[in-house]
């Protein structure tokens, strides 16, 4: 079952186009728990896409530190289990900045 999950998580980082760096950032976007409700194409738990969230902030660096700064206070986003630093790396993966 763990191997599925790397070989479905190793293929969608591929089908996003992503680089190595951000295959460390997806890592630390599951293993914070940010994966729990943001799925990689579709809405899910009522969280946006990583997908939307690209979109959205279009790899906008300036993004990472405020949206960093409101997980980390952890009102809106009681499933995340992390600190600062590993919060700024899930960001970097979710928004698409590097």
């Amino acid at each position: 079952m763990k191997k599925s999950l790397v070989v479905l998580g190793m293929t969608t980082v591929f089908a996003l186009g992503l680089s190595g760096p951000a295959v460390a950032d997806e890592a630390t976007f599951k293993s914070a728990g940010c994966a729990k409700c943001h799925d990689p194409e579709k809405k899910k738990k009522g969280a946006p896409s990583i997908k939307a969230m690209q979109e959205k902030f279009k790899g906008d660096k300036g993004k990472i530190g405020e949206l960093t700064a409101v997980l980390v206070k952890g009102k809106d986003h009681p499933e995340v289990d992390a600190k600062e630093p590993e919060i700024k790396k899930a960001m970097v993966f979710a928004i698409g900045a590097k």
